[in-house]
């Protein structure tokens, strides 16, 4: 199911240059078949929830009041050609590989800017794969394993729109277009000239991480176009940490361990009785930061050493591993500076037992795809390791030589049942409460034949997702009515608030499930007939003809819609009177496609 474009009904604030004097204006967009109106005077404008903090003298940052509820796994994705992309359909990859080639120069360019932030704030970010799947397509805001939880497109704006990109807010917004990023194909984007694409996605992706505009040039976040950025300014690190904090050491750094050879993270332990260990949940921290590990080649070791640290769907981090031996002469190296969210093997021959040997991890590129979360991999794949020693358990009673079947009875390990058992019938179902979002997780069915039963009812009115990989759920109302059912995820139609549903889990092919987790979550809020509320930014330039400096535009939550509501907001809104020479500006109005 999608839903309608939040945008096609939301109202925008541009703060425009012209000729070196500011004004503000507010665009609303028409809807489809509605005829134009005139502009109407201002009764009151009504002022978006914003939070101004400063910093320093000189250096503040505006937060919007939204952002990713599991910073540590922020994934994005560019989309295919050809879906549906706001007004227009997705043109960004055909367009871009024609006017900066396809050896991946403006994907770099996303990827390095979405690094930047990666590397002054708490936060990960990773690259997945997209789907033909329209911008708002009906789903999860964050986690929709569809696509990326940020996603990339573009098409021509309509009419003469001086829009070069726009963008929506994280949630909670009840959207999956929460933090999608809209790029005006028609404008003359350039690489390291005006309107440098690094530059204008670079501040786009803020508003994807929940900043607001800034009031100091000199950051990247401030409302107009600057010219050519390089990275970010004290009021934009300062702002994103605000929302997420600065990045954090790991665990074994926050104890001393692992900032040089003589605090390594010894490993050893991890080797004695397996040939491979992993650790997860490192990090490094800050562009030039090292992380040292050390082992001792266990008494069965021989042949190759490999150790791999991987960044892949963990960060966007460019990895280098190093191997050393105990006198410091380097083995083996491995590390791909033109990747990012990738994993790299140092492999050495000849392991000597009982030597010891040191790996470093540091990052490939000294820049910002040097910070990020890895995990790291110590394995002697051509050793075995001896096979653990089995205590012979004592004679059963009458066990004698005498009737002796000598037959030793086999088992079937099964899952156990779960903590929340039991929960297999609808009058011992576990209450998950009244919610607006929940993750259980460590659940499983121990046999077959095994159901889990949970309630829950709905915390805010709205269309509600149940999600469960793996296998077979079914929704009942309180009736006892199946009104939803499927594999993985159903959706549940709009409910108001304080309705009940019972959530039956079983398995999907008939085995034992040694672990699922089940997810209840809203995806769109919803009041009679009303469109999702989005946040979307604009960055605006009415300077391609002129010369003068664009600006980045701001734009307020998208109104409920609805005929009533509508007619109130515009009375209400108006026009902003913006001076300019004199003269009033009055309501610019931009028609999607096809509107009439």
């Amino acid at each position: 199911m999608v839903w309608p474009a939040a945008d096609a009904l939301g109202e925008r604030i541009g703060i425009v240059v012209r000729e070196g004097l500011l004004h503000r204006r507010r665009a609303d967009r028409d809807r489809p078949n509605r005829p134009r109106r005139e502009a109407r005077p201002r009764v009151f404008d009504r002022l978006e929830a914003r939070e101004l903090l400063a910093v320093v003298p000189g250096n503040d940052y505006v937060l919007s009041g939204y952002k990713w509820s599991n910073p540590g796994h922020i994934t994005y994705s560019i989309a295919p050609d050809g879906v549906l992309w706001d007004h227009g359909v997705n043109d960004l990859n055909a367009v871009f590989n024609a006017k900066f080639g396809t050896d991946g120069a403006w994907q770099a360019a996303i990827a390095r800017a979405l690094a930047t932030w990666e590397s002054v704030a708490n936060i990960n970010i990773v690259p997945t794969t997209d789907g033909p799947y329209s911008e708002d397509v009906f789903g999860y805001s964050q986690g929709d394993a569809r696509f990326g939880d940020i996603r990339l497109g573009g098409y021509s704006f309509p009419g003469k729109s001086s829009t070069l990109a726009q963008t929506y807010f994280p949630p909670p917004n009840g959207s999956t277009a929460a933090g999608d990023v809209e790029v005006n194909t028609s404008m003359n984007f350039g690489m390291g000239s005006d309107y440098d694409f690094y530059s204008v996605i670079l501040h786009e992706l803020g508003h994807s991480l929940g900043l607001d505009h800034a009031k100091n040039p000199a950051d990247v976040m401030y409302a107009n176009y600057q010219g050519v950025r390089t990275g970010l300014a004290e009021g934009d690190i300062a702002g994103i940490q605000a929302i997420y904090g600065a990045r954090t050491l790991d665990a074994y750094q926050a104890k001393g361990q692992g900032l040089g050879y003589s605090s390594a993270i010894d490993v050893s332990a991890g080797l004695a009785g397996a040939n491979s260990l992993g650790l997860s949940n490192l990090s490094l921290a800050a562009i030039g930061d090292a992380e040292y590990f050390t082992f001792t080649a266990p008494s069965y070791a021989s042949g190759v050493i490999r150790v791999t640290a991987s960044a892949a769907n963990v960060s966007m981090l460019s990895p280098e591993v190093r191997l050393y031996d105990a006198a410091g002469n380097l083995l083996a190296s491995a590390s791909n500076p033109a990747a990012w969210s990738d994993g790299v093997t140092a492999e050495a021959a000849s392991v000597v037992p009982g030597q010891k040997y040191y790996a470093v991890v540091s990052g490939a590129t000294g820049d910002v795809f040097s910070v990020g979360s890895y995990n790291l991999t110590v394995a002697l794949p051509a050793s075995a390791p001896p096979p653990p020693s089995t205590p012979t358990p004592p004679a059963s009673p009458g066990s004698g030589t005498s009737g002796s079947s000598g037959i030793t009875p086999t088992s079937t390990t099964s899952p156990s049942p779960d903590r929340l058992e039991p929960n297999d019938t609808p009058g011992a179902a576990t209450g998950l409460g009244r919610l607006t979002h929940v993750t259980v997780g460590g659940l499983t069915l121990s046999s077959a034949a095994d159901v889990d039963d949970f309630t829950f009812r709905v915390g805010s009115s709205g269309r509600y997702l149940v999600g469960a990989a793996g296998v077979k759920i079914q929704v009942y109302n309180a009736r006892g009515r199946l009104i939803a059912g499927g594999t993985d995820a159903v959706n549940l139609p709009p409910s108001r608030a304080g309705t009940p549903f019972l959530v039956r889990i079983s398995s999907a092919t008939g085995a034992p499930v040694s672990a699922y987790s089940l997810t209840v979550s809203t995806v769109s809020p919803f009041a009679a007939r009303r469109t999702v509320r989005t946040v979307r930014h604009q960055l605006t330039d009415l300077a391609a003809v002129t010369g003068a400096s664009a600006s980045a535009a701001k734009s307020r939550p998208a109104p409920i819609s609805t005929p009533v509501r509508e007619l109130a907001v515009r009375v209400a809104l108006g026009f902003r009177a913006g001076m300019l020479r004199g003269h009033l500006t009055g309501l610019a109005r931009r028609r999607p496609p096809g509107g009439g």
